[in-house]
């Protein structure tokens, strides 16, 4: 890959037409009559009763996340670290766009901290590149954490039982925008008279093989009981996983740059161009919805003797 002080423009940037990638760049909402409406209890080391995938694929940059800083060199899509499952699920978003003949041409990752010019200039003009290309970009994710805890009471020393209040309220984008993926954000509260009132913002992202819709808001009026010599927690869960992996941006529809078969675009008033099939930055912290799950977030119930530890704010491992 190279890049060059602007160049001469080869043609305009073709837009792919498949209509598989128009459905996954914009998303129909559609909450069906099973859907029961609350934000559900989760016994400790329960399973929640929905999906949350080891690996997704969304259509853009996931709303939310952000460019892994970190200098350490991120799994290329040919080394053998690399996930058959993440890659995929990339190309459920469009096989015109995302297929293994494009694998084929190479990939350039784009790291944190490197000396090359040209990945200076992708990385200082990420913004514009997300924008600009929307049309070109697919997100892969591997899971790195099931339902990431977002609020909680104050622990409650027993005996004793604490009336609290969930409430969620969610801001809907079902189309892809300024190269931000189909998502939205959530915010949460959780909110009890002795034990605090703690909240949570932040996005969310659809991936392609989303089938469930959030109500715009819900809210769950309940009591925690603590028992004699225990202390107790309400717990807040967002209804899917954290996921970090790869923004795809795929050569396919770029005009060709030279007789070698090299692809070009314009950033940052810089010509680049490469022979590589995908230009892939590394992505952390994207949180992706459960596909199936009624609700934004889930309710657990902690207890723990007192004078002990209390359990650590992560998901409890299903039994």
């Amino acid at each position: 890959m190279n890049h060059a002080s602007i160049g001469a423009t080869h043609g305009g940037v073709l837009v792919c037409s498949s209509p598989r990638h128009a459905a996954a760049l914009h998303r129909v909402e559609r909450i069906g009559p099973e859907v029961v409406a609350g934000i559900p209890l989760v016994p400790a080391g329960a399973g929640p009763g929905h999906q949350v995938p080891g690996h997704v694929a969304a259509a853009g940059m996931p709303r939310g996340a952000c460019r892994r800083t970190r200098t350490a060199p991120e799994p290329s899509p040919r080394s053998d670290e690399w996930c058959e499952r993440q890659w995929a699920a990339v190309k459920a978003v469009c096989p015109r766009c995302f297929n293994d003949d494009e694998l084929a041409r190479g990939v350039r990752t784009i790291e944190a901290g490197s000396g090359h010019p040209t990945d200076r200039l992708v990385l200082a003009h990420f913004d514009e590149l997300i924008t600009r290309y929307a049309d070109h970009l697919a997100f892969g994710g591997r899971l790195s954490e099931r339902h990431p805890r977002w609020a909680s009471t104050e622990p409650l020393p027993g005996p004793a039982g604490l009336a609290y209040q969930v409430s969620y309220e969610v801001a809907k984008t079902v189309t892809a925008s300024d190269g931000w993926a189909v998502g939205g954000t959530v915010a949460v509260e959780v909110a009890a008279e002795v034990a605090g009132r703690h909240g949570f913002t932040g996005g969310y992202t659809h991936c392609v093989a989303n089938t469930s819709a959030w109500p715009e808001s819900d809210t769950v009026h309940a009591h925690l009981r603590a028992g004699p010599g225990e202390c107790g927690r309400v717990d807040v869960h967002g209804a899917g996983g954290r996921y970090a992996g790869l923004l795809y941006v795929t050569m396919t529809g770029f005009p060709r740059h030279d007789a070698t078969g090299a692809r070009c675009f314009d950033l940052g008033r810089h010509h680049v161009w490469t022979t590589c099939g995908y230009l892939c930055v590394p992505i952390a912290d994207a949180f992706v919805k459960s596909p199936d799950s009624p609700s934004a977030v889930l309710r657990v119930h902690r207890t723990w003797p007192e004078h002990h530890p209390p359990p650590d704010l992560t998901f409890p491992e299903i039994a």
